[in-house]
């Protein structure tokens, strides 16, 4: 397995230069907070520079391109040659997602301390900014928030690259449902007037984890526990999709 991974680290800064994601990630809320005044607030510094929607679509659109890069470059066919099974291909790449959406975090936190040291120097970091904490815990509430939504946008990401064997259908899916919410609320909203059940639709559960800690339950009609079992359920559920399509494709 080591050496699966060592590959698919390789593949990740040769193929998709990684490192240039990486750096990009770094530079951005370092480029926002030092251009943009209104950004060197305790709101915006707790959102990284408003550099997550940067990390979001970035980790969505390396996640479609694992897959779609291996049947279409064609370097499926050498891995499952040297005895990886179908499986351990499919592990690598989550595991190589969730190392990138790491290591984008990573990069955007660093810019974004950084980039406040530089542009706003007062800035205290210890103080109290409400409910949440100081602006350590908001930064990690932030992170944690938008990880939630990247594994659940990831998972329907890497099902649809699986279906229609193309990574731009899925990074389009996967950009639409990290920028278009006020669309997907509409739609969300339509489906549960057609018949309450479906407030369990996936775009419901998808809103829902994106507002933890904005919205009240009730508003969304479900409790939090039954709203993060959903979540949980659909998660295995496009995952487990995702791996079974993978087992079965040819090359």
């Amino acid at each position: 397995m080591l050496t699966l991974m060592k590959q698919e680290y390789y593949k990740a800064f040769k193929q998709n230069r990684l490192y240039i994601w990486l750096i990009l990630g770094f530079i951005f809320p370092i480029a926002i907070i030092g251009i943009f005044k209104s950004t060197r607030t305790a709101g915006s510094i707790i959102n990284l520079g408003q550099s997550l929607i940067y990390v979001e679509m970035a980790g969505i659109i390396i996640t479609a391109l694992s897959i779609s890069q291996e049947f279409g470059f064609g370097t499926i066919r050498p891995l499952l040659s040297r005895r990886f099974s179908r499986g351990e291909v499919f592990i690598s790449k989550l595991l190589l997602n969730v190392s990138v959406y790491i290591g984008l975090f990573l990069s955007a936190f660093i810019g974004t301390v950084l980039a406040t040291a530089i542009f706003a120097p007062k800035y205290d970091f210890s103080q109290k900014l409400g409910y949440i904490g100081n602006s350590w815990q908001g930064m990690m509430i932030s992170i944690m928030d938008v990880a939630l939504q990247m594994i659940f946008v990831a998972a329907l990401v890497l099902m649809v690259t699986n279906m229609v064997k193309s990574s731009g259908a899925a990074i389009g899916l996967g950009v639409v449902m990290i920028v278009a919410t006020p669309i997907i609320s509409v739609i969300s909203l339509k489906l549960i007037d057609l018949a309450p059940i479906l407030k369990w639709n996936p775009f419901n559960i998808y809103l829902g984890i994106a507002s933890i800690g904005q919205v009240k339950p009730s508003i969304m009609d479900m409790s939090q526990g039954a709203m993060i079992s959903a979540y949980l359920i659909y998660i295995v559920l496009m995952y487990g999709i995702a791996y079974l399509i993978f087992r079965k494709r040819s090359v």
